[in-house]
This record gives C-alpha cells, structure tokens and sequence, in this order.
C-alpha cells in the first residue's frame, strides 16, 4: 500500500527525515517479523524499548521506522537515508491510527461491540457472538480464549491477554469481514484502553459488566482504573448497562448522551431488561424475562445467576440492533457459551470438573456459590496466583475461598519473571490458618491440576479456577504450552491404563 504519511493528521506526526510517501507492505511492532517494505513501529514496553531494534528491522528491509526518540531516529536516518524515519507523539496512537489506514477502515464496515467490565467481559463477549449469529447476522469473537469468525477458530498468536495489539485487531476485523461476518464482538480490557489499541474505533455498542478492583499493578489506583474503563464510553454510538453493579453504573448513565438500554437481576430496578425467578437444571436455566414492562419465559442453556445477568447483555445488544423479542427468544435456546467459562466436563466417571477463569475475588466467590447448588460429595478447588497481575489481589482470594471447599490447592499462573513459591507465599498469607491440612501447595500449574485430581475420587466436584488464558503459561518472556483438559484427559487415561480396569465415560 503506497502511504502519503503527510496527508493523514491523526497520525500526529512531529518531522520526517527521508521520503514522506513510501510503499508499505505491512506494519509490526515486533522486529522479528519485519519483512521487505515493511513499517517497524518502536514501542516501549516493561521490558523492552522498540528503538533499540532499529537495525535489525532495516536489516530485515523495513522501509519506515516510525518512533518516539528524535535522537535515535536521527540517527538513523544518518545511517539510512534511502529509509524514512518518522518522528511521532505516541508510537501506540500512530499505531493504532496507521492500522486503520492500511486495512482500508475496514472496522466500519462491520458492527462492533466492546464489552469492558471486571469479571463477564468473556461470556457477555462469547454470548452476543452466539446470539447474533443466531438471529441470522454472522458475528465474530476476539477476546481471552482467542480469536473466531463465525466459520470458526482464526490461527492467531496472541502477544496480549485479551485485547490485540491494534494493528493485530485490524487485521482480526479485515479476516472477519472478508468471512462474511457482519458484527465483531470484542473485550476490551481498561489496560487496552489506556495503550490506545482501541484509539480511532467508534463502537456500535458499548457494554459494562461490573466494576471491581483489578489491575491495580498497572493503574497504580482504583479510580485511574475506573477512568479507564470510562473511556470506552466516550467512542461508542449505543451503551449496555448493568444496573446491578455499584463501581461505575451510574456514571456512565449520567455521561453517555447516546440510547442506553440498561438491565438487572432485580425485579424492583428500573432497568430495561431484567431477568427474576430464575430455576437451574442440569440444562441450563429457566427464568421471566421483563422487557420494557413485558414479560417472557426463557429457557437458556447457561448455568449461575451471574450468567443469565451476563445474557441479558447480550439481549440488550440484540434490541440495540433492532431485533425484536419475538426473534430473540427461540436464538437463546441455541446459545454456545465459552470455553472455560463454568465449562462442565462430565465425561470422567462419577465426578464433575468445572473449568473457569475466575481470577478476581468477587468473581470466585460467585462461582463457588453457583458450583454448590450442584450435587457432590466434597468440593475440591485449586486457585492460583497470578504473577503478571496485582499482587494485593493474591491474598483475597484465599480469603475468598477459605472455609468454602474441603479442599484447597494453592497454585500459580503465568509467574512471568517471579519467583512461583513467593507467590504462593503471598496467596497463602490470606489464609487465617495456612498450614491446615487442607490446604496444599503447586508450584506450578500443571501439578496443581494433577494435585486437585488426586485429592478426589468418585461423588466429588472439582473446581480448577484463574488465569489460565490462550493455551499457554507465560514464564520469564515465554510462551510455555498449557492446557487443563489435556493434563486431565491424560490423567484419566494413566489412571485406567495402570488400574487396568474399564474406564466407563459418563
């Protein structure tokens, strides 16, 4: 694509040694994927500063450099006059910016929904996916447990938790479009946000889940996070609100000029979608849905009460895009929910293991209280702490959890480039008493999940919960392959081989 970098103001560019027009055949941020005639955006991070790879992105035949370091850039420009160097007042914007040049503003010619909030941020995400493809508009996801079209999986790397990079995120939108997809529902994290990978995107809807401590160790304050959160507000056309949650309900009510449609698990809220007298079965849930004063039985297949307030958001997404009631009622009962998201595996004899992401403490201590209503013999969970995240939060959630199983398995995910055993150290110091003898260390994630399966037998109910997220555990900068259900599957496979009895699947 032949870019005229002068022409473009939003990319607010400061000087340019070299040719202010050039040829530019794809745009990274990662200067192990630079190719001929490429752009290399510098980006500091952490642990790393963009500049520095300078040369090697032109070795490998960048056309573009841009950055934020006038020295470094002159410099370079000294070194190679044939590349353009490009002086900006934020790499992540000027990213974010470029992206949607180069993909031809290709997020427009879609539907987008973010979904920003604490804890549901997946399933709301996952749920609106399911229920407008269900009502005949073909919906893509991009969030925590990858990236799909409405054909299936995209083969994508992620280099974030959740939200992608914005260059990354432009092309997800391009492959989407280019599937027939007509709406990309997507999480947008307040981490996100903030590094503008969002920046340019004006959203067809907006979603707020709840609002509770999290990210601390990025944020620094509560209040930073909720201002971030507050953000997504401000570049979106329609919004979806919980009215249950206390943390920033109301003031995006009082800043957002747009239509709102609001719901709530409480009958007596003056909210517009609200879902009472709900009844769980082994399919799902039953429950009287009230929209604007009218009200309807809903049979969905999803399981917890935090759930069905999660699918009330994904109907008030529906209603934003004009679908009726009438048409919304019979896509529920085809509703997918995601992977990992009180995910039941039955197929291991007599005993049910529950996978979910609940890595907060208000979202633990929800799951613990949905898991319960289910029938078992002794409850054995494993929590883990989270060592790229806000390391206060690692004592609640021992605090959230004590007393509630009758067995505890302490383990850790994603240590990065601490230590595992001072993380279990700082969850175990949540614990009134840490030494009981219920409670057991895994230093890894890995045995913690072996350890969990070893402390039950048949009857029990076993809850493998946090932040496994993509596949992978990220250890000192890598990517190391994980999955639960593998380490599981395998497990039970040992267990029948070596007792050399008939494993019957449930």
């Amino acid at each position: 694509m032949y870019i005229h970098f002068k022409q473009h103001s939003q990319l607010s560019i400061k000087r340019i040694w070299g040719k202010t027009d050039q040829e530019v055949s794809a745009i990274c941020y990662d200067s192990r994927k630079v190719t001929k005639e490429s752009m290399f955006v510098c980006m500091s991070g952490e642990n790393h500063d963009g500049h520095l790879y300078i040369k090697e992105a032109i070795v490998k035949g960048a056309a573009v450099i841009v950055g934020e370091n006038p020295e470094r850039l002159e410099e370079g420009s000294q070194q190679y006059p044939e590349v353009t160097f490009i002086l900006t007042e934020n790499a992540r914007s000027f990213l974010a910016n470029i992206s949607i040049i180069f993909h031809g503003r290709v997020h427009e010619k879609i539907q987008t929904v973010g979904v920003t909030g604490t804890n549901g941020k997946t399933t709301v995400a996952a749920y609106v996916k399911s229920l407008m493809t269900n009502l005949g508009m073909p919906s893509g996801y991009i969030g925590t447990i990858g990236m799909f079209t409405s054909k299936g999986r995209i083969e994508f790397s992620q280099t974030t938790p959740t939200t992608p990079e914005s260059i990354d995120l432009h092309s997800i939108f391009n492959q989407m479009h280019l599937q027939g997809d007509e709406l990309a529902s997507m999480e947008v994290t307040s981490v996100a946000i903030e590094q503008k990978r969002v920046e340019g995107i004006t959203f067809d809807v907006a979603i707020h889940t709840n609002l509770t401590p999290e990210h601390l160790e990025f944020h620094q304050t509560f209040e930073n996070y909720r201002k971030a959160k507050l953000k997504l507000f401000r570049q979106a056309k329609q919004a979806v609100v919980n009215m249950d949650d206390e943390g920033m309900s109301d003031e995006i009510l009082e800043i957002f000029n747009g239509p709102v449609l609001t719901y709530s698990l409480d009958k007596n809220a003056k909210a517009d979608v609200k879902a009472s007298n709900l009844k769980m079965s082994e399919a799902g849930t039953v429950f009287e849905m009230v929209v604007r004063g009218e009200s309807y039985i809903v049979r969905a297949p999803v399981f917890g009460n935090y759930n069905v307030a999660n699918l009330l958001a994904a109907v008030c997404t529906a209603l934003h895009s004009g679908f009726t009631v009438q048409e919304i009622l019979p896509a529920i009962t085809m509703l997918e929910s995601p992977e990992g998201r009180l995910e039941v595996l039955q197929e291991y004899g007599n005993r049910n293991i529950i996978l979910d992401y609940a890595h907060t403490p208000p979202a633990l201590k929800n799951l613990i209280k949905e898991v319960k209503k289910m029938p078992h013999r002794r409850l054995i969970v494993m929590i883990a702490g989270i060592g790229i995240r806000d390391w206060e939060k690692m004592p609640q959630m021992a605090q959230a959890i004590e007393g509630e199983a009758d067995e505890i398995v302490v383990s850790v995910d994603h240590p990065g480039f601490h230590d595992p055993e001072d993380i279990i150290n700082k969850v175990l110091s949540g614990f009134k008493n840490p030494r009981a003898g219920n409670i057991h260390r895994a230093p890894t994630r890995h045995e913690g999940v072996l350890a969990a399966l070893n402390l039950s037998s048949e009857q029990d109910l076993i809850v493998l919960t946090s932040g496994c997220i993509n596949g992978a555990q990220l250890v000192k900068g890598e990517r190391i392959p994980h999955s639960d259900k593998d380490i599981i599957q395998n497990y039970f496979l040992f267990e029948k081989e070596s007792l050399g009895m008939e494993y019957v699947q449930g």
